[in-house]
């Protein structure tokens, strides 16, 4: 009898512990488990000239709004000059099919990111990326969205 009193006082000093240390514990970003198959770098040619480029998309969690992923894309340059291009985002996930378009504006310099909210729901998905009109190579990415 003794023995079973000690490990329930035990084992309630424990789960005790643990409610108060998970409770006390400081908010991060959510993780967003991912995987690309083919890389995360769009390498492309400019909407009005024939001009080389490359655009990398980084995908994240968008923090404390479940379902939802931010997409940053940012032009790391075009060679011949100011060129644009135009980036078509395009998904499936418990929130359906859809497709959204991101402009990287002509004239763009290094490194200016273009943010975007996608509504991709929550659970398993899938999101690819493409310059549009295709003149290039595109990206996907397999998601596990919180």
């Amino acid at each position: 009898m003794w023995a079973r009193r000690m490990v329930a006082g035990m084992v309630s000093a424990v789960i005790g512990a643990l409610v108060v240390g998970l409770a006390g514990a400081p908010a991060q970003a959510d993780p967003l488990p991912q995987f690309t198959t083919i890389g995360s770098t769009l390498y492309s040619f400019g909407d009005a000239k024939l001009c080389a480029g490359a655009i990398d998309i980084a995908l994240e969690a968008a923090s404390g709004r479940p379902g939802h992923v931010l997409a940053h894309v940012t032009p790391r340059g075009y060679l011949g000059g100011p060129c644009g291009n135009r980036v078509k985002l395009g998904w499936v996930g418990s929130a359906g099919l859809r497709t959204q378009d991101v402009y990287v504006r002509t004239g763009a310099a290094e490194g200016d990111t273009e943010t975007t909210d996608l509504w991709v729901g929550m659970g398993p998905a899938k999101v690819m990326a493409v310059s549009w009109p295709i003149r290039g190579t595109f990206a996907e990415w397999y998601l596990l969205v919180p």
